[in-house]
This record gives structure tokens, sequence and C-alpha cells, in this order.
């Protein structure tokens, strides 16, 4: 009887293995004709089964690329050269087609789909299969460490300065556990989206485990460095330690822009408000402003009236035109003396 299903277990092992291996690869072959034929396989399904509107002369001419695909070792460079034009004209046709997804991502998407395997259920990807463990693997971390008899609500408000040995251990893993959570929970809500619209992209791949350690590091300065006074004025104040290292996780951004804007305020204090400043010379610029201004329309105001007497005297029409000529020639002086210098050009 074991015997029958030792030989069970192996043949449907087996099986599962040569499924796997007959599903295709993940990484797009070597070479760029075998990579455009691949993407755009794998394009031509997603945009079928998402019922995107593909020009059927378009199917039809791929299907007849990739067709010709098993015998191009044979062929000769004047009859591939062609061939591979077309299929790069195709690719950017379906690039078009399927946006704002991308070739690359729907390529794999499409890969690890066809292949098999019982992770799958876990994510259609290894990135979302790994930040779903983790975020698991957490959650039970959370949950075991709070099982302990020596993590309570009064031993986690204590904080580090006023507890020590296995208390202050068992504490502080536990609001690790708990930022460790928040962050697995947002890298994995951003990567799903990523996937969802067919974006994701493999290089941002190590990003997310420094996501990851910054949100521990995050969650464990929100609420062991930072003083507590900061949240007892706004909405924060009901939130508790486990609440606040979660948000920290989740992010990290707010918590770095917190302490950088401390670290402004802290530079104010020392070097002065550098904003009253710039008020203060501003003002001073537009009283000068106002004042010579003011000048300016007191000397039009006294050369418009003695002109009105000079055409009430009589005065002759040359005299006055010549008057004029004058007037506007120093308004354009004073014009051009109120303009800033030209820059020198450059070399």
């Amino acid at each position: 009887m074991n015997l029958v299903w030792i030989k069970t277990l192996a043949g449907a092992l087996r099986r599962r293995l040569t499924a796997a291996r007959s599903a295709g690869p993940r990484l797009p072959p070597p070479g760029i004709l075998p990579q455009l034929r691949a993407e755009c396989e794998a394009m031509a399904r997603y945009a079928l089964e998402h019922g995107m509107a593909v020009p059927p002369e378009l199917i039809a001419r791929l299907s007849v690329l990739v067709g010709a695909g098993s015998a191009e070792g044979a062929a000769d460079d004047g009859e591939i050269e062609p061939r591979a034009h077309e299929l790069a004209v195709t690719h950017r046709r379906l690039a078009q087609l399927i946006r704002p997804a991308t070739p690359q991502a729907v390529f794999l998407l499409d890969a690890e789909r066809r292949r098999p395997h019982w992770a799958t259920l876990l994510g259609p990807l290894p990135l979302v299969r790994a930040l779903t463990v983790t975020s698991l693997l957490f959650l039970f971390l959370v949950v075991a460490s709070a099982l302990s008899s020596k993590v309570s609500a009064d031993n986690v408000r204590l904080g580090f300065l006023d507890s020590s040995g296995s208390v202050l251990l068992w504490n502080a893993l536990f609001l690790l556990f708990c930022a460790g959570l928040g962050a697995s929970f947002s890298s994995l809500f951003q990567v799903h989206r990523y996937v969802a619209d067919a974006t994701y992209d493999p290089k941002y791949d190590a990003s997310y485990g420094a996501r990851m350690i910054l949100g521990l590091i995050a969650g464990l300065i929100l609420v062991e460095v930072l003083p507590p006074d900061l949240f007892e004025s706004g909405s924060m104040r009901s939130f508790g330690k486990p609440t606040l290292a979660m948000l920290g996780g989740f992010s990290a951004t707010a918590v770095y822009r917190l302490l950088q804007r401390l670290v402004d305020s802290m530079e104010t204090l020392v070097r002065g408000d550098t904003s009253a400043q710039a008020q203060a010379s501003l003002e001073v610029q537009r009283a000068s402003n106002d004042t010579e201004r003011m000048r300016w329309q007191g000397e039009l105001a006294a050369q418009l009236m003695a002109l009105q007497q000079s055409i009430a005297a009589g005065t002759p029409p040359a005299a006055i035109q010549q008057r004029l000529a004058e007037f506007a020639r120093a308004m354009l002086q004073v014009e051009a003396a109120r303009l800033p210098p030209p820059s020198a050009p450059a070399d």
C-alpha cells in the first residue's frame, strides 16, 4: 500500500515538473528576434483576453512571423532583415495598443500564468509571493509575541528607558513586528497595483527590501525615539504604540518628513527665521519703490501744468512740440534708468 502511494506521488511530481518545463521560460529568450516574438505573442494574448480591438490583419501577420521563426536559422540575411523589421513594427503597434501596460510586464505575467505551480496561489509573480509570505510571517509573529505574558499595555507604554531585561526585549520585538506588518502590507498593496495595471518592472524588486527595512526603522523611531508630546494635540493622541509602529512601517516617508520638519525648526531657532528677514527686505524695497513712484508722479504733474500754462499763454506750436519731445525723452530716460542692467553675454 505504501509503495502504491509512493509511486502515485512520484508520478504526480514528475508530471508537475514536466509541465513546468514545457510552460515556457520566465525570462525573455536571448537574442532580439526571439524576445520580439515572445513579447508579441504575450501582448497579443493579453489584448485578445481583455477584449481590446486588435486589427485582424495584425494577428494574422504575427502568426506568420512567429511560424516562420522556426525556419529562421536556414534563411539567409536577405529574408531575415525584412522579417525582423516587420516583427519590430508589430511589436510597436501591440505595445501602443495595450498601454499603459508594458511588454515586459505582460510577458512576465503571461509566462507565470502558463507555468503551473502551487505557489501561484500566493501571487502571480515571485515578488508578490515573497511579500505575501513576509506579510503572513509578520502577522504570525505579532500574534505569537502578543501571547507572551511580558507583553502588555502597561509594559508597552514604559518604553526603552523605563524597562529592561526580557520585558524590554519582548515589547521591542512586538513593536518591531507591528512595524514590519505595516511595511509589508504597504509594499504588497503597492506591488499589487502595478501587477493589476501590468506596469510591473522587475528592476525595482530590490527597492521593496529596502522599503521593508526603512519601515522597521521608521516604526521604532516613531514610537520610542520621538517625544510623545508630538501626538498629544492631533488626531493621533488616542493611538497606542502598536498602532503608531504599524503606521510608521506603512509610511516611512511620513516619518522622514516629520524628522525633516523637526530639523528645519531647529535650524530656524539657531539661524533665525529667514522668511522674516526676506519679508523685511521685501517691505523695504516696496517702500522705496512707492517713494520713487510718488516723486515721479509729482514731477509729471508739475511738467503737465507748465505745459498747460504755455498753451494758454499762446506759445507757438513749434515750441509746444519741442517741449513735448523733451518731455517724452525725459520719460524714456527715467524708464531706462529703472530697468535692471543687461546680463553679460555667455562665452
